[in-house]
């Protein structure tokens, strides 16, 4: 009974927390596309009493505004600073302006990559008196990625303490996605607040600091996982074999990919690079593993799997 109850309790306060949002979200997609950060931070002070509205509300405002820059993206600039200092209290405060400055230039022209939207949320939490910090790391968006690891981290997002424990943001990839060279903008709520469990899915910090708060892994085995798309990881189903990126086969053997809490009635199939069609894999289940079995495509290649016309896990297949 006690169990019960306290599911029961779980229950309701998630959804009670969830609505809350829902309440924060409507007031600040009213808000004017603010041109200085102090403004913007005022506006949230005003309106909002908790520290989880004030974070919500900030990370929201930049989703929705500010539109990432695919010319940055494809053309980075080398940015390097110069500056002299005496102290460390000097040093940090002259990086601190340099980062204002970023900010700046973001709010005035609502354009910028990750390190614009990680350091603007960063001086909204300030701002606010919100403990948080800009997370670097690394990110993995295709298939070409499985197995091989960068020289250097390619991404950058957000911790924030809120009610005394860390959270998990990313308000770029919240903002929308790439598709076909253009920038699509669409909020995706699933990197407001990253499973704990699942962060490693996507993101690895730098800083092992940050490492060890959510597992033992290390950036080579977070590389050689394969991609996991957020429709996927916001479902119950969970891939149990294979667990590496890349799937080695012999020419004569099919690809089978098990998952537990597979919804079976979905849309299912699996598109092969460089095929021109799309196809159904045959589907087993028993004892609640459910087995794909994919066609061995008998060359190197990539795969995707496809639930409800999402793409939601990309392979690597490697013939021995």
């Amino acid at each position: 009974m006690m169990n019960l109850l306290r599911y029961l309790f779980v229950l309701i306060s998630f959804s009670t927390f969830a609505q809350h949002f829902e309440q924060v979200d409507a007031k600040v997609v009213e808000y004017p596309r603010f041109s200085k950060v102090e403004d913007l931070a005022n506006q949230i002070e005003n309106d909002f009493s908790s520290d989880a509205e004030k974070v919500r509300a900030a990370f929201f405002w930049l989703a929705k505004n500010i539109r990432y820059n695919l010319k940055e993206y494809y053309n980075p600039r080398q940015r390097y600073y110069r500056f002299s200092y005496a102290s460390e209290a000097e040093k940090e405060q002259k990086l601190q302006e340099v980062k204002d400055q970023l900010i700046d230039a973001t709010f005035r022209n609502k354009t910028g990559v990750c390190e614009e939207y990680a350091q603007s949320f960063k001086k909204i939490c300030d701002l606010l008196t919100i403990e948080s910090e800009v997370l670097k790391g690394y990110v993995r968006n295709s298939a070409e990625e499985i197995g091989i690891v960068p020289n250097a981290t390619n991404h950058a997002w957000n911790a924030v303490k809120v009610n005394g424990k860390w959270m998990i943001l990313d308000a770029t990839w919240a903002a929308g996605f790439l598709r076909n060279g253009k920038w699509i903008r669409k909020f995706n709520n699933y990197y407001f607040y990253m499973p704990k469990t699942k962060i490693f899915k996507t993101h690895y910090p730098e800083d092992q600091l940050w490492v060890l708060r959510f597992g033992r892994i290390s950036v080579e085995e977070f590389y050689n996982q394969p991609i996991y798309n957020d429709t996927f990881l916001g479902l119950e189903a969970e891939l149990l074999s294979p667990k590496t990126g890349i799937i080695h086969i012999t020419p004569s053997k099919n690809i089978e990919l098990k998952f537990k809490n597979l919804d079976t009635s979905a849309l299912i199939f699996y598109k092969i690079k460089g095929d021109a069609y799309p196809q159904k894999p045959i589907i087993t289940t028993e004892n609640g593993i459910s087995t794909l079995v994919v066609k061995n495509p008998k060359r190197n290649t990539d795969i995707t799997l496809y639930i409800n016309k999402s793409d939601v896990l990309h392979f690597k297949i490697k013939v021995k």
